[in-house]
């Protein structure tokens, strides 16, 4: 079984590194557990998958800073060798967002918060088996905008997709990361 994880894992990085103009850019965020800390999400226009390993109990903020009329189209997607367990939660967080009669104990005052729920579902397309969680579909204003993964009570490998224009890029970091979202734990 670990070695079929491994072939998957290195199947998914050979297919997004060679993948070329119709790929998504590969990102590694190395944790970005606060809003001060929030991974900045270089040109949000273009398309990208920006891996982490979430911590049990944590959450990973990424910044957007984009122009009135953004669209954004984002995902998370976790490993298929994590259990059911790990299924981290997807909000979009900032000023100019509708807050919640509730707002998540994360949420700094004045700003509003949504989320998306619903079932994860298997997924296997572009060099991935995983599953996919609900899709956050949102028209922004210019500004800031964060996205944050709350991860629950277990940790794991995931990454979020953001749909975009395709052009190739990405990092030497964010592809070797690719390959270890093909296991769940460290």
């Amino acid at each position: 079984m670990t070695t079929l994880r491994a072939w998957r894992g290195a199947i998914l990085a050979a297919s997004l590194l060679f993948a070329g103009a119709g790929a998504h850019q590969p990102l590694f965020n190395p944790g970005s557990g606060t809003l001060e800390s929030a991974f900045r999400v270089p040109q949000p226009t273009m398309s990208k998958v920006i891996t982490v390993q979430g911590r049990a109990g944590g959450r990973d903020w990424y910044a957007l800073s984009t122009g009135a009329g953004f669209r954004l189209d984002v995902a998370v997607f976790v490993s298929s060798a994590c259990d059911a367990a790990y299924r981290p939660r997807l909000w979009l967080v900032g000023p100019g967002v509708p807050a919640r009669a509730e707002q998540p104990d994360f949420v700094p005052d004045g700003w509003g918060a949504v989320s998306v729920s619903g079932p994860y579902s298997a997924y296997s397309g572009h060099g991935v088996v995983g599953w996919r969680g609900p899709t956050l579909t949102r028209t922004l204003g210019a500004g800031t905008h964060y996205l944050v993964v709350e991860h629950g009570a277990r940790g794991g490998w995931s990454f979020i997709s953001l749909a975009g224009a395709e052009v190739p890029g990405g990092t030497p970091e964010g592809r070797a990361a690719l390959g270890r979202f093909a296991r769940c734990g460290a």
